[in-house]
């Protein structure tokens, strides 16, 4: 094997005497594989340094190319001559991106939010990327980010994270193909996707992770009750009789929707529900849902035939709505929905989740499982 020329005056005098590109480029090259010899001496690294400086800023592409191909994996390569590189144009950027041990994750995230799709790209497609630079990526809503992300075996993810990407990109099978193949997913990921994927691929989750027909039946029942809840969030007061008229003609109108709307503050919806389903005067239906006593909502609850078990939670929404004198406005909704995860952690012990929706789920299970009228 050659061993590797030392760095010396002889090449910058090559650089400042030969002006074609091509000699700077070989020049770079030379430069850059003696900074990673642990061998060298301090006035070679220096030396050194100063010429990678200076063509750095070369103004040929393909002397920055080259500097940037050459330095791109070197653990000990100048983190001002990276980060350069790391902001040039994309073609420059790209090996520099992918591979740069020398950048970190500040250095990543800066470039995500300021830096171009195509250098979004090459940060997806990094030997490793950590669940913050995943986290960043996947808000970008750039879908070739994504799918190079999730087709990362390197990259890792924080869970709301999978969960955005499974609610964003079910429907594409490019997408959501890789992702139910990954090693990684946790259960609130799965029930996300069973309801959005292809048919396909919902066999290939169902076996994978040993799921009973059930039970992603229950799944594709709770994905539909989720997008009836963002219709009720747009829809006008007058319209509310007519869709609980047709929620409940196609039987539809259940115990874990009723919470699920009440849940995301959607009183209004819960109001009309039970005024429905009891066939009581509105204002007896009112008064009885707002008695501040112990028996008003109980008896509501028996005469609408919904499971006693919910009452805790229904009981607990209500009172954070009269608290909180709720308006409905984006920072009460997310204030509401808070307040009511942390409320119903507390009413049922035997409960755990650290998502409200997911929380829902499982109380809706609860109910099912326990069955109408019983107890709490």
């Amino acid at each position: 094997m050659v061993p590797e020329a030392a760095v010396n005056a002889f090449d910058v005098a090559k650089l400042a005497g030969d002006s074609s590109p091509e000699t700077r480029a070989e020049v770079g090259a030379k430069v850059a594989a003696r900074f990673g010899n642990v061998l060298v001496t301090p006035r070679e690294r220096e030396l050194s340094q100063q010429i990678l400086a200076v063509l750095v800023h070369d103004a040929a592409e393909m002397v920055r190319e080259s500097l940037a191909k050459s330095l791109c994996q070197m653990t000990g390569a100048p983190k001002d001559i990276i980060l350069t590189l790391a902001q040039d144009i994309d073609a420059i950027s790209q090996p520099v991106l992918e591979a740069s041990p020398v950048l970190d994750d500040d250095d990543l995230l800066n470039i995500i939010r300021k830096g171009s799709a195509a250098k979004q790209n090459a940060i997806a497609g990094r030997l490793t990327v950590s669940s913050d630079v995943s986290a960043a990526l996947v808000k970008t809503n750039n879908r070739q980010v994504v799918e190079r992300l999730v087709g990362n075996e390197g990259a890792n993810f924080h869970e709301d994270t999978l969960v955005r990407v499974a609610d964003a990109y079910g429907g594409d099978d490019a997408v959501a193909g890789l992702l139910v193949k990954r090693e990684d997913l946790p259960l609130t990921v799965v029930e996300h996707l069973v309801s959005a994927v292809s048919d396909e691929l919902r066999g290939y989750l169902v076996e994978r992770h040993n799921m009973s027909a059930d039970v992603a039946d229950q799944l594709m029942h709770e994905s539909r009750e989720r997008a009836v809840v963002n219709l009720i969030e747009g829809a006008q007061y007058e319209d509310l009789p007519r869709l609980i008229e047709q929620l409940s003609l196609n039987d539809r109108l259940t115990p874990s929707l009723i919470l699920r709307a009440l849940c995301m503050g959607e009183m209004r919806f819960f109001e009309a529900a039970m005024a429905h389903l009891t066939e009581l005067p509105t204002i007896k239906n009112y008064s009885l849902i707002h008695d501040q006593g112990p028996l008003g909502l109980k008896a509501i609850f028996a005469r609408a035939h919904m499971p006693q078990v919910l009452l805790p939670a229904f009981r607990a929404a209500i009172g954070i709505y009269r608290e909180m004198d709720y308006t409905g406005e984006a920072n009460d909704r997310e204030r509401f929905r808070l307040l009511m995860l942390e409320r119903l952690l507390t009413s049922y012990d035997e409960l755990e989740a650290d998502d409200l929706d997911f929380l829902i789920a499982r109380m809706s299970r609860l109910s099912d499982s326990v069955g109408v009228g019983a107890t709490a």
